[in-house]
């Protein structure tokens, strides 16, 4: 129950963010529609999911992170863009990768390839790693690390036991 509480209420602040509507209707109407979307589709993949309370701060965490990460790679790809130069070094990496299963691999992939500047271009077949496309590489392994640093390291904390 207390599941269903939180994401209806996240959805229902995703909601009033995407409207752009910052009112109490809004909001209201935006938990509505996030207990009828959990109610349809959320039971099977709560329990898909196997979350308790204490995934929850690292969950919360991960968005956080996801978000400063968002605005940190938005700046740096505008700076690069609006350079007189356009000083680019564009490449592919492997990025091999420890999380399990196929939502927490899709999330990962995701993650990476909503931050501007790269891109998740392939996952292997055996699921240990992605071929992920940056828009600029000066230290590959720098640009690994901070992956598995990230987003997969908070990852991992959501959904390990």
């Amino acid at each position: 129950m207390l599941v269903e509480i939180f994401l209806s209420t996240v959805l229902a602040l995703v909601w009033v963010g995407l409207t752009g509507d910052v009112s109490l209707p809004a909001f209201v109407k935006g938990l509505i529609l996030g207990v009828i979307i959990i109610h349809i589709f959320g039971k099977r993949t709560l329990k898909v999911l196997d979350l308790n309370i204490r995934h929850y701060w690292p969950l919360v965490q991960l968005v956080f992170i996801f978000m400063y990460e968002l605005l940190v790679a938005n700046l740096t790809v505008l700076v690069k863009v609006f350079s007189p130069r356009l000083n680019i070094k564009p490449g592919i990496i492997k990025v091999p990768i420890e999380v399990e299963g196929p939502f927490w691999i899709t999330t990962l992939a995701n993650m990476i390839t909503l931050t501007p500047g790269t891109l998740t271009v392939e996952v292997s077949p055996d699921n240990k790693f992605f071929y992920v496309h940056c828009l600029n590489i000066d230290n590959e392994e720098s640009i690994v690390s901070d992956i598995k640093d990230t987003f997969e390291k908070k990852i991992q904390e959501v959904y390990k036991p």
